[in-house]
């Protein structure tokens, strides 16, 4: 990682959100010392003793740092300070441990910038590795053209990470610890509709609140994900907030042209090889998608419709109540009844009760 070794050395480790360059590494440095997590968040201490156990055992512990590495359990940022002569033993741990267990690292000596996925950026950026396919003449004329042309496109950002390549209207797939990720995308003339959601493995218990679709699922966010990271991103209109059916449009994408369509490629490359695909590889259990959906605020939130309000404010599935049952969080029956009464107490979200008590019977209320 370095290049000069200097009279002492320090890297920043956290582990959301992730830079997309090291400018962008920089100010997110600055903003997370900032802050402090309210509960203690154990993943501190286990990124510092699979640190500990990765070291070789052929010399005195102390030897490797300046600083014996302390885990700050309220802390966003951890610091560590190896021992200038033992780098070159060293840095190759923390970076094999910070990602296998999804932790960036910035290193302010270089400038350099390592993500979970392992990328890294220098100082003078990283440019997203899309495939290099010909742009044919039929991109100006065929939309299905242009939709395989971006699918083309992308494959290198996914398969190389686990992901599958499907064909019809699911692009990529892949399995998670908290059940499968898909990329849907289908061309309606010149628009790709386009989203990504999570279908949940649940306990047997809840087995039957699912329908034929693999739903309720939680849609992604790629809106947040591009507002947090400061990305472009075009579409349409905003995100829908009422869908009856678990993966259905979320974003339509004007892609009329093969300039439209490489415009959008390099649009959805940024944002998935810097920010989307790396924050699905951190959901390692159920309890993780329930922190997402239902205990961070409401500007953190990384999925469609659950905070959000409009006139559509009502919706007839619930994911966030059967992530909270899933792991029984001890606030879901104060959510449940929350949430029923919003529904008894509007018009239209009386219609939608009979499904929302088929949900909860689910889970262990009844009504």
């Amino acid at each position: 990682m370095p290049y000069a070794l200097p009279m002492s050395y320090v890297l920043h480790l956290w582990r959301h959100p992730v830079p997309v360059s090291s400018n962008d590494a920089q100010g997110m440095l600055r903003d997370l010392r900032q802050q402090l997590s309210f509960n203690p968040d154990p993943a501190a201490s286990v990124l510092m003793q699979a640190i500990a156990a990765g070291l070789p055992g052929d010399g005195e512990p102390g030897n490797d740092w300046t600083e014996p590495p302390e885990p700050d359990p309220f802390a966003l940022v951890q610091s560590l300070s190896p021992a200038v002569a033992e780098l070159q033993v060293v840095l190759p741990v923390i970076e094999h441990v910070a990602r296998q267990l999804g932790w960036v690292i910035f290193d302010p000596q270089s400038g350099e910038v390592h993500t979970p996925s392992g990328q890294v950026m220098g100082p003078k950026g990283s440019v997203a590795a899309v495939a290099d396919v010909p742009v044919l003449p039929e991109l100006d004329t065929s939309p299905s053209a242009r939709s395989r042309w971006v699918q083309q496109s992308l494959e290198p950002l996914f398969t190389p990470r686990g992901w599958r390549k499907l064909r019809g209207e699911f692009w990529f797939r892949k399995k998670l610890p908290v059940g499968e990720a898909l990329v849907y995308s289908d061309m309606v003339r010149d628009t790709l509709h386009h989203g990504v959601w999570i279908r949940l493995a649940l306990p047997s218990h809840l087995q039957s609140a699912l329908d034929s679709d693999g739903g309720p699922a939680f849609r992604v966010s790629l809106q947040h994900f591009a507002q947090t990271h400061r990305l472009p991103f075009t579409y349409l209109e905003p995100p829908a907030l009422f869908q009856k059916q678990a993966g259905g449009v979320t974003y339509e994408l004007p892609m009329g042209s093969a300039a439209s369509a490489a415009t959008r490629r390099d649009e959805l490359a940024a944002l998935y090889d810097s920010a989307v695909l790396d924050w699905l590889n951190q959901l390692h259990s159920l309890e993780d998608v329930d922190r997402w959906a239902n205990r961070v605020p409401d500007e953190e939130c990384p999925f469609v419709g659950l905070r959000q309000r409009s006139d559509y404010r009502l919706l007839n599935y619930h994911p966030d109540l059967l992530v909270a049952a899933a792991v029984n969080a001890p606030d879901f029956e104060q959510r449940a009844l929350e949430r029923y009464a919003l529904y008894e107490a509007d018009a239209f979200g009386r219609g939608l009760l009979p499904p929302m008590r088929e949900l909860l019977a689910v889970c262990g209320l009844h009504f």
